[in-house]
């Protein structure tokens, strides 16, 4: 994909928005918080726009200012809360917005519209039902993809905007230190997170550990999420016997402080969005194993991940007694993924990105707008 030949300079002034709806707050809180930490260091002023049962507390910073939406709580109140946004988005005077796929992007069309500012578009998946949202992809003035992957899945999809797309690898701190069997005790601890939509995908895996048990093997496994699937999992732990070794957790946010007292991160499924807890139990040092990814880029078998069949419970069995029975195999892998993210994924290459972008939409505004003068004239 070709790189865009405008630049910064000194001169530019960039006034982010970010528009964030529930669902990307709750996915990607670490991430934006990282970029909004970032602005900050480089002395923007930024907005984050997110709804008020957001705990934004968690991800702010003194720079950057809340505005909650909606301000009325009710759906009668649709267009008065777009105005009364707008009204508090003209004082601030952004230069650039910025939502997430699929949140706000119609509201983030119609806000750049209004202020005259352009739209930055981040997608964390390929677009599903994109009829529905092509007008506000197609008059973006950026798109933005975390990962190879997907920016080639949108190119392929939108041929024509080839030059407005650019990948973005996510960033995150990558610890100096490695949790992976790091501690003098002999019980290994195992991690996933994963939606619990679907009694299939987990089964494997717990028929799997049933057997490790009955090897020997002294260890924890703590599964976090939740879903329809969520007490067919129970009574099936319960059934097999595995109550003392397996536990069922709600996400706990921030996942990093979980991630820090495992050894081993599983993979369950590639879900086809970006996977920030992925990045996050990478970032800490943890061994990962699991199912094949095509979305993050992340996971290469024997170098930064062990890879299982997730529908053959012997594959997953052979996989995990594996990574168990040799240790210092897999402190070495977590130790190659740490590596990895330290060349790819750092967070200052991140937000230097985003800055070059941000810069590149507002001078793609500027040129687009006298194109259109030019045409109405004409």
């Amino acid at each position: 994909m070709p790189e865009p030949t405008m630049e910064s300079t000194p001169e530019t002034i960039v006034k982010p928005v970010f528009l964030v709806d529930k669902g990307i707050f709750l996915s990607y809180s670490s991430y934006i918080r990282r970029i909004l930490v970032g602005l900050a260091d480089t002395a923007h002023a930024a907005v984050l726009v997110c709804p008020a049962e957001a705990e934004a507390q968690a991800i702010l910073c003194p720079s950057v200012e809340r505005i909650e939406h909606p301000a009325l709580r009710l759906p009668i109140f649709w267009n008065q809360n777009r105005r009364i946004l707008l009204e508090r988005l003209m004082r601030f005077r952004p230069t650039v917005l910025h939502a997430f796929y699929p949140g706000h992007i119609h509201l983030a069309q119609w806000l750049a519209d209004e202020l005259n500012v352009p739209c930055v578009l981040t997608f964390h998946r390929e677009p599903q039902q994109w009829i529905r949202f092509e007008k506000p992809i197609r008059r973006a003035a950026r798109m933005i993809a975390p990962s190879q992957v997907i920016a080639n899945a949108l190119g392929k999809k939108w041929a024509g905007l080839h030059d407005r797309l650019v990948c973005i690898p996510v960033g995150s701190f990558t610890e100096d230190q490695c949790c992976c069997f790091s501690r003098p005790v002999t019980t290994a601890s195992l991690v996933a997170v994963h939606a619990l939509d679907s009694f299939e995908t987990i089964k494997p895996l717990l028929n799997a550990l049933r057997h490790l048990v009955l090897d020997g093997f002294e260890m924890m496994a703590v599964i976090m999420g939740e879903g329809r699937a969520e007490k067919m999992i129970r009574r099936h732990i319960r059934t097999l016997g595995l109550t003392p070794v397996v536990t069922m957790l709600p996400p706990i946010r921030p996942m990093r402080d979980i991630f820090s007292g495992a050894d081993i991160y599983m993979h369950l499924k590639d879900s086809g969005c970006f996977d920030a807890e992925l990045l996050e139990a990478m970032a800490v040092g943890l061994a990962v194993v699991g199912c094949p990814e095509k979305t993050n880029g992340l996971l290469f078998d024997g170098q930064t991940a062990c890879f299982w069949d997730p529908h053959d419970e012997l594959s997953i069995y052979a996989c995990l007694k594996n990574a168990l029975s040799q240790r210092e195999r897999m402190r070495h892998l977590a130790q190659n993924a740490q590596s990895h993210l330290r060349r790819h994924n750092s967070v200052s290459r991140m937000v230097d990105r985003l800055m070059e972008t941000y810069v590149q939409a507002q001078q793609w505004h500027k040129q687009h707008r006298k194109q259109t003068a030019v045409e109405l004239e004409e």
